[in-house]
């Protein structure tokens, strides 16, 4: 199983397609999310599993027709009880990786960079009360309409959101300062680096990022491929 594999052994992949985190939809970056933080908390993987499994479940409910709302308020306890852990655990990890990425980014670039975590609810109270609140709304679409399956986060380069208003290079190099800010934050957590894999990351940026980002990763153990010599 993928859950039994992670963490054993720890890597950070970029690849030209992970500019696609910025550029597309929220679940990309919901996706990312999940995939760096499953691997330092297995307890991450399990939440997000049930949360999961109960929100198909309610979907399901919501389906039919005559919906008692007293099913859902079953469902609705359980997704505030994995929803809330699991927003804990994004929001701290957004908060770790906030810490790392300025100053990497800030010698990579010069500019400045800031992550914002955004969500459906604030705490506990405000999730149940959302969740009761579009009940109706729920019934006529058929589907869950809030909750951290909405989950979301954005990059800012000088206060502009970069997927928007940044140049393909700036939102490159956003995405490979994101890299290494969270090679940094499992090294806290862990104890060593990860291995670094980085396929083609040279593409769209200027002599000063590449030789600033050969600096950076001079002492990991790192794999890199790329079409230019360096």
């Amino acid at each position: 199983k993928l859950s039994e594999m992670l963490g054993k052994i720890n890597v950070i992949i970029f690849t030209p397609d992970d500019i696609n985190i910025l550029k597309q939809g929220p679940s990309n970056r919901r996706r990312f999310l999940n995939i760096m933080i499953s691997q330092l908390k297995i307890n991450y993987v399990n939440n997000l599993n049930y949360y999961i499994k109960t929100l198909e479940q309610r979907n399901n409910y919501l389906k039919q027709k005559n919906c008692d709302n007293n099913m859902l308020e079953i469902w609705d306890e359980k997704l505030i009880e994995y929803g809330i852990k699991i927003q804990e655990y994004r929001s701290n990890f957004i908060k770790k990786i906030n810490e790392k990425i300025k100053p990497i980014h800030k010698e990579i670039t010069d500019e400045e960079i800031e992550i914002k975590y955004i969500s459906d609810f604030k705490d506990k109270k405000d999730f149940a009360e959302k969740l009761k609140k579009n009940r109706e709304i729920d019934k006529i679409k058929g589907f869950t309409s809030v909750g951290i399956h909405r989950d979301d986060f954005k990059i800012y380069i000088n206060g502009e959101n970069v997927a928007v208003y940044g140049s393909q290079g700036q939102n490159r190099t956003s995405v490979i300062s994101l890299k290494l800010a969270e090679l940094e934050v499992i090294k806290d957590e862990i104890g060593e680096y990860p291995i670094m894999l980085l396929d083609d990351f040279m593409s769209e940026l200027d002599n000063t990022r590449i030789n600033k980002l050969l600096n950076k990763i001079k002492n990991l153990q790192v794999i890199i491929t790329c079409t230019e010599k360096i």
